[in-house]
């Protein structure tokens, strides 16, 4: 298959070897197939350890958001311009909240067939594709008329398996190695977690296995807040996760004004958000509890523990393994922060 373009739009490009999807609409370039493939994968292994829908937000092969199907806050309510809504649309619609100004211009993936809740949110969002396992009767026509129509349309094919060996060519160099199948369970954890805390690690687990490394995320109610990846420094990943939770929270304390259009809302709550006085700030940040807090590297220092006691974590999974793990363990107990060691690394590339 010929793709749109590489990389960049200087660069031809092609594919090969057995699709895991049907294109239904579009001509897919090559970042599209790298979101596309790293997000699909990401919501069907969320869907199976959870059971119920769930949907991610994809930008430049990292999630900027992924969240299981649940309750819309007053916050998404308005901003979405949506009362109620199917359980496929809720989980899009908490995974794009997560950071909705990173996901400006998304490809979109659903662990369940787009019904006509989803297709509505859709049309009213800038989004690039959407990969799926299936679509309601009309539902494609619909979508195609986005980006003058250009909108990618996937459908993926559920039975295929993936296979055991990857395989990169860099440089003239083949690099082969085992697809990372290693199981993420509830076995990882420590036992006595609460429900919700070991459901927002374990989807936290899911989502780095399939994020740019260095990689940290915030979790909360079942959604990812805020996704730190790609930085060289763990500490930095753990700032700039912790900054997006801040302003995802931040977001519920100001007002989301109805009468504006989608993207002038949003800009709107984050205007607001800016403006907020330090005091005011401090206030509500203080109210922000009960986060939890994956890392797909071992954590090295003590220094991110007291900064993710800072956006409000409470609970920690990370590999363990770092030379000042005992640092770090301190930390967790002197800040009231359970860890648990996963002894799994999830770097990805």
């Amino acid at each position: 298959m010929h793709l749109r373009y590489g990389m960049n739009p200087h660069q031809p490009a092609t594919v090969s070897g057995t699709a895991p999807f049907t294109v239904l609409h579009g001509a897919p370039s090559y970042i599209n197939l790298l979101d596309a493939l790293n997000a699909w994968q990401l919501v069907c292994e969320a869907s199976r350890a959870f059971g119920v829908p769930a949907a991610t937000s994809f930008k430049h092969v990292s999630p900027a958001g992924a969240a299981l199907a649940g309750p819309l806050d007053e916050t998404i309510r308005t901003t979405y311009a949506v009362d109620s809504t199917s359980p496929v649309a809720s989980a899009y619609l908490r995974a794009r909240d997560a950071d909705p100004k990173s996901s400006y211009g998304d490809f979109v993936a659903a662990s369940h067939p787009v019904d006509r809740d989803l297709a509505t949110v859709l049309k009213r969002l800038t989004c690039d594709g959407i990969i799926a396992p299936g679509y309601e009767d009309g539902v494609v026509g619909e979508l195609a008329a986005k980006k003058r129509g250009t909108f990618l349309i996937l459908e993926a094919d559920q039975d295929i398996e993936p296979p055991v060996k990857e395989v990169r060519e860099l440089y003239g160099l083949r690099l082969t190695q085992h697809r990372d199948a290693e199981p993420l369970t509830r076995s990882l954890l420590l036992p006595d977690l609460p429900a919700s805390a070991a459901r927002d690690l374990l989807l936290g687990l899911i989502v780095l296995r399939y994020t740019q490394s260095n990689s940290i995320a915030f979790l909360k109610d079942g959604m990812a807040i805020g996704i730190g990846a790609g930085q060289q420094s763990r500490i930095d990943c753990t700032r700039l996760a912790g900054q997006k939770a801040d302003t995802w929270w931040l977001r519920r304390a100001v007002e989301a004004r109805a009468e504006l259009t989608l993207s002038a809302r949003i800009n709107h709550q984050l205007a607001e958000v800016d403006r907020l006085g330090h005091s005011e700030r401090a206030s509500w940040l203080a109210r922000m509890t009960d986060v939890s807090m994956t890392s797909d590297g071992a954590i090295p220092f003590a220094d991110n523990i007291e900064e993710a006691h800072r956006h409000g974590v409470r609970h920690l999974a990370e590999p363990g393994g770092s030379i000042r793990a005992a640092e770090v363990t301190a930390a967790c107990a002197d800040l009231g922060i359970t860890l648990s060691r996963t002894g799994i690394r999830l770097f990805h590339h």
